[in-house]
């Protein structure tokens, strides 16, 4: 961890209703073209006190023209439950607190035929 950056968080504020903090990360990092989400995580959650850095959550970087600085949104929730409610499915993929699991194509078409004969009151019939 030779490379140097420096982070600038700004215009920080605490949002009670979604029980997260957020604010605009500005990351400073002439000597690389850019640096891991990850480690901005692990960065931040020592900058900020956050014992789980998966609480906290990255996206929408920009890369400045020229490079040297980058631009994007941090939010910091205060728990696990609090991230799982509100945060879209794919961040929570990114951040490796959900999975999904792929079914085939064939599987799905054949689950939704069987749903199609179930589906409904069932026929009754005369007995004489």
């Amino acid at each position: 961890m030779n490379e140097k950056y420096y982070i600038i968080t700004r215009k920080f504020r605490e949002n009670f209703l979604m029980k997260r903090k957020q604010f605009i990360i500005d990351v400073k990092h002439p000597e690389k073209a850019n640096i891991s989400k990850k480690e901005l995580q692990k960065k931040l959650a020592e900058i900020y006190k956050v014992s789980d850095p998966s609480r906290i959550f990255l996206f929408g970087f920009k890369t400045h023209f020229g490079g040297l600085k980058s631009t994007g949104i941090g939010l910091i929730y205060e728990s696990l439950t609090a991230a799982r409610q509100i945060e879209p499915r794919h961040r929570l993929l990114k951040n490796s607190l959900i999975e999904i699991t792929k079914v085939s194509s064939k599987q799905r078409k054949e689950r939704k035929n069987r749903r199609k004969k179930i589906r409904g009151s069932e026929k009754k019939r005369d007995s004489g």
